[in-house]
């Protein structure tokens, strides 16, 4: 108990401390700590009340998500328990929040029988993002709280309220502001004067008050719900059946809906990206120490690029100074840099403060005189190489090039995705990567570092997807057909569409191996460029994208047509672009496959209910993907042929889950 719950008592208020950093994740040590100290309090004769808290950043924020994916680990008491342990008991128990009280924290803190908040307090369930049902409790006790419509919000829009206005101050007792924990003690004093006993949410129906609107609330979002998301089917259920069952029945079937739900693939999918992200975001952090401070950045070039990353700058804080030789085309950005910050004041989601703020930040000049008062330097466009520097400042290439030290790639448009590549060219030092990591934690992106002398891995997996598209055409499958069998399994970006918008003509000169074919250069050739010149694999119109007459037909003059299930389709991309990543793997360009996953993600539109392409790949099954990529044929061996680390984990049972 000493390890992970602290246990004090002041004036006949027993403080049970929480303290697992860096969030007080709510992990299985903690919680068999937790029970003992719940039942020492309740057994000593000297204990009146209990408040329960957490130390340093925040109350209990979630549970322990890599329990749910080791079987071994997941074992009692489980929240669940813990919690209706604790609404159980009979001295009156305080949950006194801080921070952001999230997931497991925030079933936690319905379980107690009062709740007091330091102003600020975030609260949230964002199970449903990993495609679950909450396992303790939350769709039978926040209905008796707060009424269908805001349970409903918290459950299925995963909303974050904050305990200083409605709808979040209905979620607490009371809110304070200053010593959490002497806020707390008065409070349990107060409780004690006024003689209150426990409160239990499983006993209140203050929710259930207007019955016609709680009968609404669920009509309304029962209408609004996507097709095929059980989870939140499920969720919706629980939520109706909360006024109308027994409390312990809720709680069973509650129970059921979530064990059901995270056995589904949909959740171990989201539960892998988003532990790959966090993995990113964590070893960052662990190397913090060694990261020097970056508040300001000399970007050197004019361009597309440098004006994204710019911008992404001044939205988190930063100071930029941005240089160009051409002064003419940077002042046209800088002009293009407001245009974007008074646009965000035109739709409400800037203040003309903040507008202002972030425009004082910006400074423009010729290069050389952007260097002075920077910690380091991104070089944007070419031309700039030359721009003299101090040594002691990091120069990364942002842009597509060469990279002998240092590299960013940032997935496009960088101000509105989270990935950065940080490419370690073969000349890379520590300090340089310490600095570019630096960068992406005060930019708010998801590092993932790479070995490379430019490639980057969202490139090279980009190129493998309209390698193999183009492939499956001459295999014989019809364009329209493949896009939409992607789009029916949730690629909504699907490939010859996408380089429509993008333009054919980038990637007509794109490699082709042995019998295959480049068939952005082939329509390219016959005037049809993509949507800029109205006519690509679609025709362009007013309303969008049509399928075309004429594009199967010039196809089907170079090679026979030929019928291709979706499941076909599916499995030999997701296998084409697993094979490339296998390929980045095998030479060291990346370490492990989780990587891969989060850059097929945040980079290439990946469906995150997949989890990313090796996870897909290992959901589906290597040895089935491998079938159908050996039955294909396709003569472009070199592309399509599994790479040898395919026999090797499918010869021991493993997928990429274990790389």
């Amino acid at each position: 108990m000493a390890d992970y719950i602290g246990y004090d008592v002041v004036d006949g208020v027993a403080f049970l401390s929480v303290t697992h950093p860096p969030v007080n994740a709510l992990s299985q040590p903690v919680r068999v700590d937790l029970w003992a100290a719940l039942d020492r309090a309740d057994q000593d004769s000297s204990v009146n009340e209990i408040v329960v808290m957490g130390t340093g950043a925040t109350f209990p924020a979630g549970g322990e998500l890599g329990e749910f994916d080791s079987p071994s680990e997941l074992t009692s008491p489980h929240l669940r328990d813990l919690c209706r342990h604790m609404e159980e008991m009979s001295k009156p128990i305080v949950a006194a929040l801080h921070g952001t009280v999230f997931g497991g924290g925030c079933e936690l803190a319905l379980a107690a029988h009062y709740r007091l908040a330091l102003r600020g307090t975030r609260l949230s369930l964002p199970e449903l993002k990993l495609g679950l049902v909450p396992g303790a409790g939350a769709t039978q006790r926040l209905p008796r709280l707060v009424g269908a419509k805001t349970a409903l919000s918290m459950l299925l829009d995963c909303a974050v309220l904050t305990v200083d206005r409605a709808p979040g101050q209905g979620m607490v007792d009371g809110v304070c502001e200053g010593d959490l924990r002497q806020a707390a003690l008065q409070y349990c004093l107060k409780l004690r004067r006024d003689g209150h006993e426990p409160t239990r949410l499983s006993d209140r129906r203050d929710g259930f008050d207007d019955m016609a609107a709680y009968q609404d609330a669920i009509k309304e979002r029962r209408k609004a719900l996507k097709s095929a998301d059980e989870a939140a089917e499920r969720i919706i259920e629980l939520v109706e059946a909360a006024p109308m069952l027994p409390f312990e029945i809720g709680l069973n079937m509650e129970e059921d809906a979530h064990d059901t739900s995270l056995a589904s693939d949909a959740a171990k999918a989201l539960r892998h990206s988003f532990l790959a992200e966090h993995r990113a975001r964590r070893s960052a952090a662990a190397a913090k120490k060694e990261q020097p401070k970056i508040e300001t950045i000399a970007v050197l070039g004019a361009g597309p690029l440098a004006m994204q990353i710019t911008v992404s700058a001044l939205n988190a804080g930063m100071g930029v100074h941005w240089g160009a030789r051409d002064a003419a085309r940077l002042d046209e950005g800088r002009s293009q840099i407001e245009e974007v910050f008074h646009k965000g004041v035109e739709s409400g989601g800037l203040s003309v403060e903040g507008k202002d703020q972030r425009m004082a930040r910006l400074k423009t000049g010729a290069s050389a005189e952007m260097i002075d008062g920077t910690d380091m330097i991104l070089h944007a466009a070419r031309g700039q190489g030359d721009v003299p520097a101090p040594r002691h400042l990091v120069r990364a290439v942002a842009m597509a090039a060469k990279v002998d030290e240092l590299g960013l790639r940032f997935a496009p448009p960088v101000f509105a995705t989270k990935l950065v590549e940080i490419v370690q060219g073969p000349e890379c030092k520590e300090h340089q990567i310490a600095a570019a990591r630096a960068l992406a934690e005060r930019l708010g992106k998801v590092p993932v570092v790479v070995k490379s002398t430019g490639d980057s891995a969202a490139g090279r997996m980009s190129a493998a997807l309209q390698r193999a598209a183009d492939g499956l055409i001459d295999l014989g499958a019809n364009p329209y057909v493949v896009d939409a069998a992607l789009v029916e399994w949730g690629w909504t970006k699907p490939p010859f569409q996408s380089r429509d918008t993008l333009g054919l003509e980038a990637l007509a000169e794109a490699e082709r191996g042995d019998g295959a074919q480049n068939w952005s250069a082939i329509l390219s050739e016959v005037g049809r460029n993509g949507w800029v010149s109205g006519a690509g694999f679609y025709d362009w119109g007013p309303d969008g994208a049509k399928p075309s007459d004429a594009v199967p037909r010039l196809i089907n003059g170079s090679r026979p047509p030929k019928d291709m299930s979706d499941e076909v389709i599916c499995a030999l991309i997701m296998g084409a672009l697993a094979n490339e990543g296998t390929r980045m793997l095998g030479s060291g360009m990346v370490q492990n496959a989780a990587d891969l996953d989060l850059v097929s993600v945040l980079a290439l539109d990946f469906p995150k209910a997949h989890g990313g392409v090796m996870k897909t790949v290992s959901q589906i099954g290597l040895f089935k993907v491998f079938k159908t990529m050996e039955r294909a044929g396709h003569p472009d061996v070199a592309f399509w042929t599994p790479t040898p680390i395919w026999q090797e984990l499918i010869k021991n049972g493993r997928t990429f889950d274990n790389m």
